[in-house]
């Protein structure tokens, strides 16, 4: 995605990020973590390519698709930990499928009920839309408001030290089992 300048956290991977400076308004995230104005952080995308590639099937395990986020997150826990991405201070993104992302640890914050925050909904309903198998006749019906997701760098890296030695790389199985 140029417009965002973001890259896959490994080869095949569903979650990719960017590096950028927040803008928004200083923030407090659950474990105490300030985000200010100007510090870097890590912006997260999933891979629309990927998502249209494996969906057009109709046999995604959506379970697997939570455990391929996890293994994602854990590459780029290592990352971080390893002072390859320099301070990066949190990582953030904005999606429709923000109550999914508590599965693998982030917090959520609804996004305020505004014009901003309904085009963020309508252009993330149309992009769902498009990795529908039958598409939708009214993408915004039923959709959940957009969320606003964080995890600060620490609590990222902590996952890393939460993981039993040998397990990180293992691979995920995507399809159903008939």
């Amino acid at each position: 995605m140029r417009l965002w300048q973001v890259h896959p956290v490994r080869p095949g991977a569903l979650i990719q990020f960017g590096i950028s400076r927040y803008g928004g308004h200083t923030t407090r995230l659950a474990d105490g973590t300030l985000v200010r104005r100007g510090d870097r952080i890590l912006h997260l995308h999933l891979d629309n390519r990927y998502l249209a590639a494996v969906s057009t099937t109709g046999e995604v395990n959506p379970w697997a698709l939570v455990e391929l986020a996890r293994l994602d997150l854990d590459y780029l826990a290592a990352e971080v930990a390893s002072g390859r991405l320099g301070d990066v201070r949190a990582i953030r993104g904005v999606t429709m499928l923000s109550e999914a992302t508590r599965r693998v640890g982030f917090e959520v914050r609804p996004l305020p009920h505004n014009l901003r925050a309904a085009l963020i909904r309508h252009v993330l309903a149309l992009v769902l839309a498009s990795h529908h198998r039958t598409g939708a006749k009214d993408p915004d019906r039923g959709m959940p408001w957009p969320g606003e997701v964080w995890m600060s760098t620490q609590m990222l890296v902590m996952r890393l030290k939460s993981k039993p030695a040998g397990t990180a790389g293992q691979p995920v199985e995507l399809e159903s089992n008939p």
